[in-house]
């Protein structure tokens, strides 16, 4: 497979999904170079990146690449937009570590959402960040070529996608694809009465700044009685204890998957609606989800810009 073709069929969503993304969760405009075949020997370490695993017809890592100085300003950036204010340290702490985390996982689950879609041979592991050397060493081991294509974000700098390619089916015909960024979506009922602004409503994320985000969002539009449960399983607690009226809901945590926790918290209430939400997830968790009974499905990222308009529409019994 060309360079060309490596770029066109794996790269080109990631980049696509990251440059709209970027504008969507931090306001900052970006624009993709040429992709070219970097030196293996001569490939390092910038200091901060985003990593999802491939197998199957090819065995390879996409990495989202970015300098500290860069990935510091678009962390700030996301933050800034998503809980209205940023953090002024100068280099990578855990808080920008996890707004950078939220895009880059928006990035990569988008993407390999799209190309999940058109069984070409390979899956994507869950997105993994690597802070140092030592983190990315296992993802350089048996590399024989390196694909890159910088992104050059205006009065910011650079980041950069590589694909790491360990071994590539040559004999396997990669047919031509047209990706777009419209990542599936349950759409919000038409009926029903909108959700009683004094409602108890639950939003369960296992990010502290997503849970911010969320209430945050929610207060704009009048919705200020709100809990937050940090994985499945205290949501599932929570249920039980709070009877919310209302959950928002991320499919990817730490201890209990939400869509595992939907399961258990429809055996409890099969009434209260829940919408889920989540940047990395595949056609089989949101059809799972509708079928257990669910309000909705949101493919991340929120922003305080528009993500009220979007809830709000949710917001109905």
């Amino acid at each position: 497979m060309t360079v060309e073709t490596i770029h066109k069929i794996i790269l080109h969503p990631f980049i696509q999904e990251s440059l709209q993304s970027l504008k969507l969760m931090t306001g900052l405009d970006g624009r993709a170079d040429e992709s070219f075949i970097d030196n293996v020997e001569d490939f390092r370490f910038k200091g901060y990146a985003v990593c999802s695993d491939m197998q199957g017809q090819l065995d390879g890592v996409v990495l989202m690449h970015h300098y500290q100085e860069t990935a510091v300003a678009i962390g700030q950036a996301v933050q800034q937009s998503l809980v209205g204010e940023a953090s002024s340290s100068e280099s990578l702490d855990d808080d920008l570590v996890a707004a950078l985390e939220e895009w880059g996982n928006t990035i990569v689950g988008r993407a390999t959402h799209i190309l999940q879609k058109h069984n070409l041979g390979f899956e994507f592991a869950s997105p993994h960040v690597a802070l140092d050397l030592a983190d990315m060493s296992r993802y350089l081991e048996g590399v024989q070529q390196i694909v890159t294509v910088p992104v050059h974000v205006e009065g910011v700098g650079r980041y950069y996608f590589n694909l790491l390619v360990r071994e590539l089916n040559q004999q396997n015909d990669y047919e031509e694809a047209v990706f777009n960024s419209d990542a599936c979506i349950v759409a919000p009922p038409t009926t029903g009465e909108t959700l009683a602004k004094d409602a108890l409503i639950m939003t369960v994320d296992d990010s502290p700044l997503i849970r911010k985000a969320m209430k945050r969002i929610l207060a704009g539009i009048g919705y200020n009685n709100v809990i937050e449960a940090d994985d499945g399983d205290s949501a599932v607690a929570a249920l039980t204890e709070h009877k919310p009226e209302f959950v928002f809901m991320d499919v990817v945590m730490n201890r209990l998957n939400g869509d595992k926790a939907l399961g258990q918290m429809r055996q409890l209430d099969k009434q209260t609606p829940i919408v889920m939400l989540s940047s990395v997830t595949d056609s089989n968790v949101v059809d799972a989800c509708q079928e257990q009974g669910i309000q909705g499905f949101i493919f991340k990222p929120l922003n305080a810009a528009t993500g009220g308009e979007l809830l709000q529409a949710y917001l109905k019994r």
